[in-house]
């Protein structure tokens, strides 16, 4: 049995097993001095239907993270170095390519930070989205279009049979993410990674986005991995999120746990820079220092440069694991320490 027969099979029977589950992966940049680590030790387990949250600075690994999940990183001179990456039971950490063709979009559908670099464009909406539908239907093209048509309107475009004729430099920003997520749902995936979706969006824009990906999730039943750095998203968006660092997971569990009762020093002064919980008249508490770049990790902790728990304990050996402390995983040794 092939591997999208198996999939399909899978995901007729509903198992007990997590949809997605990333353990210890490890990922690295192909250079002329050798490889770059820049995700190291990253756990991540996703139930179907669920929508779980990622959050952390730039350069903690989320984009690329993403593109480890839809088997993306060969474009961007990177590479699985360990670790697995199991969807729906079967590991594609060091899947060929024509494997990944039959997951992206079919079972995996992806939504890019940067609408402009996710549309080709010289071809008209309605090409792109034709294309989608047709690589797994065997339709002929009036049908497409139709399909293509009502994509347009479940995501709330108006006007869909002019933007289908359209490119999308005829378009404001908002639309083309409308038509990224469009495509990005053509196939019917079970699951739909969003990389921080709104970017570069006003805030209007970003609110009908965000529940625009609310509503589809309902509808059809998908789950959902969000990238942000905005804790205020994925509280209200999530049930569940992931606190990246440096390339690693240093923080997981339930969003109301981690929001509420954060014990990590990182995770703590990221709830504690939030904006939208700002007190007027006194100052936002900022995280000290600046974010690692990308491999030039300390020994140890590598949030210990910059944590006010931090001491010479912290200082050495390996990156702490996620070990279970009240009611999440944590990967600081000072857990019980925290303070909410």
């Amino acid at each position: 049995m092939d591997l999208e027969s198996n999939l399909q099979q899978m995901t007729a029977t509903a198992a007990p097993n997590p949809l997605l589950e990333v353990e210890d992966l490890k990922v690295s940049f192909r250079t002329k001095r050798g490889l770059l680590p820049v995700i190291d030790s990253v756990n991540v387990t996703l139930n179907a239907n669920q929508a779980m949250g990622i959050v952390g600075e730039s350069g903690s690994g989320k984009t690329m993270l993403c593109r480890a999940l839809i088997g993306t990183l060969s474009r961007h001179s990177a590479v699985i170095t360990s670790g697995k990456l199991l969807f729906d039971g079967n590991d594609l950490a060091n899947a060929p390519d024509h494997t990944w063709r039959q997951v992206r979009g079919r079972h995996i559908g992806y939504v890019p930070q940067s609408s402009l670099a996710g549309l080709n464009p010289v071809l008209t909406v309605g090409t792109q989205l034709i294309e989608s539908i047709r690589v797994v239907k065997s339709i002929g093209q009036r049908e497409a279009e139709r399909e293509a048509l009502e994509l347009l309107e479940r995501v709330h475009i108006a006007r869909a049979p002019q933007v289908l004729k359209a490119r999308s430099p005829e378009l404001s920003g908002g639309m083309r993410q409308r038509v990224m997520i469009a495509a990005a749902i053509a196939q019917k995936p079970e699951l739909l990674v969003a990389d921080e979706p709104t970017t570069a969006l006003d805030v209007t824009v970003q609110r009908e986005i965000l529940n625009l990906l609310k509503s589809l999730r309902q509808d059809l039943g998908m789950a959902l991995i969000l990238i942000s750095h905005d804790l205020a998203v994925i509280e209200e968006m999530c049930e569940s999120m992931v606190v990246m660092y440096a390339g690693a997971s240093i923080e997981s569990g339930t969003v109301e746990a981690l929001v509420n009762t954060s014990r990590h020093p990182y995770t703590r002064s990221l709830r504690a820079s939030r904006i939208d919980r700002a007190v007027p008249g006194q100052d936002i508490e900022a995280i000290s220092g600046d974010p690692l770049t990308v491999g030039n990790w300390p020994a140890g902790c590598r949030f210990w440069p910059r944590c006010p728990l931090g001491d010479d304990a912290c200082q050495h050996g390996q990156q702490p694991a996620l070990a279970p402390v009240a009611r999440q995983l944590s990967a600081c040794i000072y857990a019980d320490r925290i303070e909410n």
